[in-house]
C-alpha cells in the first residue's frame, strides 16, 4: 500500500502503525489518569468544600448533580458517542464502519469521563481509555488511508494500549482486544496488537509507575476442597453479574424515555449516586482504594454484601443519567465485596479448608466481569497482572471458567454486545458472518457474453459458445429469460444432425432464479444440485439482467477469504 510517496507492504506498515498508536494510547491513558485527577481535585477539595461549607452534608448531592450536568451536556453537545460505556460504540464502529470513529471523539470522551468520574460518578476507566485509544488508532488508519481491515486492527491496538498503560496490564491489554473488540485472534492482528500493548506498557510505567493496581496478600490455597467453595462462587459471580446487567439496562430505558433535556437527566441521575453515598462513600469514582481496603483486610459480611450491591445501582445511575464511564472497574468492586463477604462466610464455617476471604475478593473481581463480558481470558490475566500474585492462577481459572459459562447462559449476550442489541445490531451474526451472507449477486452476476433467442438456429449459438467457452448459455426471448442451454446439450444436438433447428427445441426451462438483492450464499445453495449450471439474474417480467455460475461463486468467496 502506498503512504504518502512511499510504498510498503500491508505488515510492515501494520506494524509500524501499531507502534504509533501504542505510543499515543500510552501518552493518552498518562494524560486521561492526569486529567481524572485534576478534576477530582477540582470537584472534592474546590467545590464542594465551599458548598460543605454553605449546606452540609448534603453537598455531595449537589456536587454530583453539578458533575452530571456538565458530563451529559458535553456528549449531548459535541459528540453522542462519548456517552455511556465506551466499548460498544468501538464494537460497533468495527462491525459497521470499517473502525472508522470521528477525531473529535478523544478529546470529548476524555473531558466528560474525567468530569464524570472526578466529580464521583460510580464508573471506571477502561471504557473510556479502550475508546480514546481506539479512536487514536481510527484516525491513525483513516490519514494513511488504510483499508478497513488494517483500520480495524490498529482500532484493537488503540484498544490494547489504553488497557495496558491505565492498568500496568500489557498482556491484559492483548486479549481484552482481541477477545472483546475484534472477537478472534488472527495472527497477523495479534502481532500488531502485542507490540501496541507493549510501547503503550513501557509509556505507562515510566510516567505512572512500575508496580501492580493492588497489593495483594499472599495466597496460598488450605485444601483441595477449597476448590469447591471458588467454584460456588463462580455460579454466585455469574448470578450476580446477571442481576448487574439488567439493573443497568432498566434504568438506561428508564432515563431514555424521560422527555427531559440531557443535562436534566445527569443532573438527576447523579444527585442520586450522591444520595447513595452519604451512607456509602465506597462507591464513588473508580472505588480502587475500597478494593484495595477489602484485600488488605476483609469487612463484615454484611456490610461487603450490601456495597455489592450498592455499587452495580450507582454505576447504573451514573450511566443512565448520562455520563460517561466504563464498567470494568464497578465489576471488580462488585466482584471484590462479594468475594470477599462470601470468603468470610465459608471461612467461619470450614476454617480448617479455607483460606483468608481477601484471596475470594480477588477471585470474584475476575468472576464478575468475565460473566458480564464473557471474556474469561481478559479476566483471568488482568486480575492476574493487576494483582501479580500467580499463585491464585488456579482457582481463578475455576471461578472465571464456571462464571463465564452460566453467565452466558443466563444473560445470551455479553455486556457489550447487549447494548448493541438494543440498537438492532447482532454483533455475532455482525462480525462472524458465513462468507457468502456478505454479498449480494447484483455484485458479482455479470452479462452473459452469448445469450440464444428462441429462434436461433443451434448452429449459430454453438459457434458463439465455442469462443466464450461457457458450460451454460441463457435463453431469452427478448429481453424474457426463458430457460438454459447447456454446452453438452448443444454438443449432442449437433451429434444427432440437428444444426439447423431452433434453440427452443432443445432449451430445458427452469424455475431457479436470482435476484439482484439476493444472498450469493443463497446462489451456492441452489447451485449444489449438479443440474444446475447457471442461475439467471432477472429483474421485473423476468428481464434478463445477469448471470451467475459456479465459478463467480467460487471467485466470490475466494476474495472473501483473501481478505
Amino acid at each position: 500500500m502506498r503512504v504518502g510517496r512511499f510504498t510498503v507492504s500491508q505488515s510492515t506498515f501494520l506494524l509500524l502503525a501499531a507502534g504509533v498508536v501504542g505510543i499515543g494510547g500510552g501518552f493518552g491513558a498518562v494524560v486521561f489518569r492526569w486529567l481524572i485527577a485534576f478534576e477530582t481535585n477540582f470537584a472534592f477539595n474546590v467545590i464542594g468544600a465551599h458548598l460543605g461549607k454553605v449546606i452540609g452534608v448534603g453537598s455531595i448531592v449537589v456536587q454530583l448533580a453539578i458533575g452530571g450536568i456538565i458530563a451529559a451536556w458535553i456528549t449531548a453537545k459535541f459528540a453522542p458517542e462519548a456517552k455511556g460505556h465506551g466499548v460498544p460504540e468501538v464494537m460497533e464502529s468495527v462491525a459497521l464502519r470499517g473502525g472508522v470513529m470521528r477525531p473529535r471523539v478523544i478529546a470529548i470522551k476524555a473531558l466528560a469521563s474525567a468530569t464524570s468520574i472526578g466529580f464521583g460518578g460510580s464508573c471506571g476507566r477502561e471504557g473510556p481509555i479502550v475508546q480514546i485509544g481506539s479512536t487514536i488508532g481510527s484516525v491513525l488508519g483513516q490519514f494513511a488511508k488504510a483499508p478497513a481491515p488494517i483500520v480495524r486492527t490498529l482500532v484493537a491496538c488503540g484498544a490494547a494500549a489504553g488497557i495496558s498503560a491505565t492498568f500496568n496490564a500489557p498482556i491484559g491489554g492483548v486479549f481484552f482486544a482481541a477477545e472483546v473488540i475484534l472477537g478472534e485472534f488472527a495472527p497477523r492482528s495479534f502481532a500488531a496488537i502485542v507490540v501496541a500493548s507493549v510501547l503503550s506498557a513501557v509509556i505507562g510505567r515510566a510516567y505512572l509507575g512500575n508496580h501492580p493496581s493492588f497489593d495483594a496478600s499472599p495466597f496460598q490455597l488450605a485444601s483441595p476442597y477449597e476448590l469447591v467453595f471458588y467454584a460456588l462462587l463462580g455460579i454466585i459471580a455469574a448470578v450476580w453479574a446477571f442481576g448487574f446487567v439488567k439493573v443497568l439496562y432498566f434504568l438506561e430505558d428508564g432515563f431514555e424515555e424521560m422527555k427531559l433535556a440531557a443535562w436534566i437527566k445527569g443532573a438527576i441521575g447523579f444527585a442520586a449516586v450522591g444520595l447513595i453515598g452519604i451512607k456509602f462513600p465506597q462507591i464513588f469514582g473508580v472505588g480502587y482504594d475500597s478494593i484495595q481496603q477489602v484485600l488488605y483486610s476483609h469487612v463484615p459480611a454484611a456490610h461487603a454484601f450490601i456495597l455489592a450491591v450498592m455499587k452495580p445501582l450507582a454505576t447504573s445511575l451514573t450511566l443512565g443519567g448520562g455520563g460517561s464511564g466504563g464498567i470494568f472497574a464497578p465489576s471488580l468492586f462488585t466482584g471484590a465485596f462479594l468475594g470477599d463477604g462470601f470468603g468470610r462466610l465459608v471461612h467461619v464455617a470450614f476454617p480448617s479448608w479455607t483460606g483468608p476471604a481477601a484471596a475470594y475478593g480477588l477471585v470474584g473481581m475476575a468472576a464478575v466481569f468475565a460473566a458480564a463480558a464473557e471474556a474469561p481470558m481478559t479476566a483471568i490475566l488482568i486480575v492476574f497482572e493487576m494483582s501479580n500474585d500467580y499463585t491464585i492462577i488456579l482457582p481463578l481459572m475455576v471461578a472465571v471458567v464456571i462464571s463465564t459459562l452460566i453467565g452466558r447462559r443466563l444473560l445470551g449476550a455479553t455486556i457489550y454486545e447487549m447494548k448493541l442489541l438494543r440498537r438492532g445490531l447482532d454483533w455475532q451474526k455482525v462480525r462472524h458472518p458465513r462468507f457468502l451472507t456478505r454479498v449480494r449477486v447484483e455484485t458479482i452476476g455479470r452479462t452473459p457474453p452469448v445469450i440464444a433467442q428462441l429462434n436461433d438456429s443451434i448452429d449459430t449459438i454453438v459457434e458463439r459458445d465455442a469462443a466464450s467457452g461457457e458450460l451454460a448459455i441463457p435463453v431469452c426471448n427478448g429481453e424474457r429469460f426463458i430457460g438454459i442451454v447447456t454446452s453438452v446439450e448443444l454438443a449432442a444436438a449437433i451429434a444427432h444432425g440437428k444444426g439447423r433447428d431452433a434453440i427452443h427445441s432443445i432449451v430445458r426451462a427452469t424455475s431457479d432464479r436470482l435476484q439482484p438483492e439476493d444472498t450469493v450464499e443463497r446462489a451456492a445453495t441452489i447451485m449444489a444440485e449438479a443440474t444446475v449450471p447457471l442461475l439467471p439474474v432477472v429483474g421485473e417480467d423476468d428481464r434478463l439482467m445477469g448471470i451467475v455460475t459456479r465459478r463467480d461463486v467460487l471467485d466470490a468467496y475466494r476474495s472473501l477469504a483473501d481478505e
